[in-house]
């Protein structure tokens, strides 16, 4: 790929070289190389054979890679951020910063011929649909039967057989990947259709308002043949955005246009939501999704290592879907680990060998806190350690306030819903990348290290004690 002399970013309002350009291409074409060998097949395929080096800043030692969307930037922060800056260091030498940007493009400045600009074009900017959650993978239980049979109404007849549709579950459980199936189907249908989420509704609309965009942002809505909504939860407390999707909301719905909706809670609990919008909602189809049945995880297994193209015995699976019963997620994640620690095996593993890494298997030891607030982690953690909950928030980073300090982080990431920003905020203003950093730090030393690993059990047992 080649590019002119300048690229200028307009994010940031700052011009690149065509030396920074070809190095970040280098550099990421060769960690692509080494990562390629050590994941499978159809995860490198999925998440990283798109993904492109566009900057590197050598002085400040940051690198940007292009993503194909925000799941691939979640993905690759959440799950492979350890992986991928081992390798990189190898590459380079150095720890470096990445940052994942997607939905951009380059275009050509009217105001300079030879200068491009790196930007966004706000017609494009919701998120595509993840390859992986269609239908033919949604394995249906008795948990959710009703909603994916409402799920199937929709794309069988948009607009007309219910709506909205209201998908309310915990987290993990399949909201998400029916939100995705739908959309997958209607666009097939030649269905002018959208998937986005209400932190990138609201982050849409302050900016439309902000640049003085508004009638772009409505177009861009409401010429919608379907409108897949997902976390409205995360409206609370958002009164100005809350108008703009009801406004929205109303001009969809009488044009008979779909509208789907997944939220974390029942609706009769989404009381500081407003009224009118809650009302709105009700006047559709709600549909819950429970815990999946033992029998309805052993089949989720196998589904999804059938698409890891992975295999292991029956008793296998079973010991897997017995470690949790919590969400699917949790299950993916034992299955992932199982998969690796497989792969990685010098000599094929044996079924006690698999047997006897999933009774060490620390993740899967308990099940999450997700009653639990922050305030009582953090408190916890802080007794265990016999410091403050002022000190763990505070500024200084003593060796006896860091690990701790991350742990907390850890524990917030992994046993709630939190994100990075939402517990950097509450732990002394500290930014995502911090915490994104402490957690990956973390799960490093739980590999390499037993205290860390029996600290962080016993923490977890009280909290599972006060949880119970």
């Amino acid at each position: 790929m080649s590019y002119p002399k300048y690229v200028r970013f307009f994010k940031e309002g700052i011009f690149l070289n065509e030396n920074q350009i070809k190095k970040a291409q280098n550099i990421w074409q060769a960690v692509l190389g080494k990562v390629e060998m050590k994941i499978p097949k159809a995860s490198f395929e999925t998440w990283l054979k798109d993904t492109s080096g566009i900057f590197y800043d050598e002085e400040h030692s940051i690198i940007d890679i292009k993503v194909n969307s925000s799941f691939t930037a979640q993905y690759l922060q959440e799950r492979m951020t350890g992986l991928i800056e081992r390798e990189i260091n190898e590459v380079i030498g150095k720890p470096i910063k990445i940052n994942y940007l997607q939905g951009t493009e380059l275009v050509q400045d009217t105001n300079n011929i030879d200068t491009p600009i790196h930007t966004v074009n706000p017609a494009k900017k919701h998120i595509p649909f993840n390859p992986n959650y269609t239908f033919d993978s949604f394995v249906v239980g008795d948990n959710n039967q009703l909603a994916f049979a409402g799920a199937k109404a929709v794309t069988d007849y948009p607009g007309k057989a219910f709506n909205p549709v209201v998908f309310y579950s915990g987290v993990g459980l399949g909201k998400t990947h029916l939100l995705h199936a739908i959309g997958h189907t209607l666009q097939s249908q030649g269905k002018n259709v959208t998937y986005i989420t209400s932190e990138e509704f609201t982050n849409q609309y302050i900016s439309a308002i902000k640049n003085q965009t508004t009638e772009i942002f409505r177009e861009n809505f409401r010429n919608l043949d379907a409108l897949l909504i997902d976390d409205l939860q995360f409206l609370i407390g958002k009164e100005q955005t809350q108008e703009g999707f009801f406004h929205t909301f109303n001009e969809l719905h009488m044009q008979n246009k779909q509208i789907v909706v997944a939220l974390d809670r029942p609706l009769n609990k989404l009381n500081v939501l407003e009224p009118r919008i809650t009302s709105r909602l009700s006047g559709g189809l709600t549909a819950d999704i429970q815990r999946p049945s033992f029998e309805t995880r052993v089949a989720i297994l196998q589904t999804k290592a059938a698409t890891l193209q992975v295999q292991f015995p029956q008793n296998i699976y079973e010991m897997m879907a017995k470690k949790t019963s919590s969400n699917i997620r949790q299950l993916e994640g034992l299955l992932n680990r199982v998969a690796a620690w497989s792969q990685f095996s010098k000599d094929k593993a044996t079924s006690n060998e698999l047997a006897d890494f999933l009774s060490h298997d620390l993740e899967a030891i308990s099940e999450p806190i997700k009653t639990l607030n922050s305030e009582e982690i953090i408190q916890i953690v802080s007794e265990y350690f016999s410091i403050t909950p002022d000190q763990i928030k505070g500024k200084k980073r003593n060796k006896n306030l860091l690990i701790p300090r991350q742990i907390v982080m850890y524990l917030l990431r992994e046993e709630t819903s939190m994100s990075f920003s939402a517990i950097g905020k509450i732990l002394g203003n500290r930014d995502h990348s911090t915490v994104l950093h402490g957690c990956v730090k973390i799960t490093e030393l739980l590999i390499k290290d037993n205290n860390i690993k029996k600290q962080i059990l016993d923490i977890k047992d009280t909290l599972l004690e006060i949880n119970s």
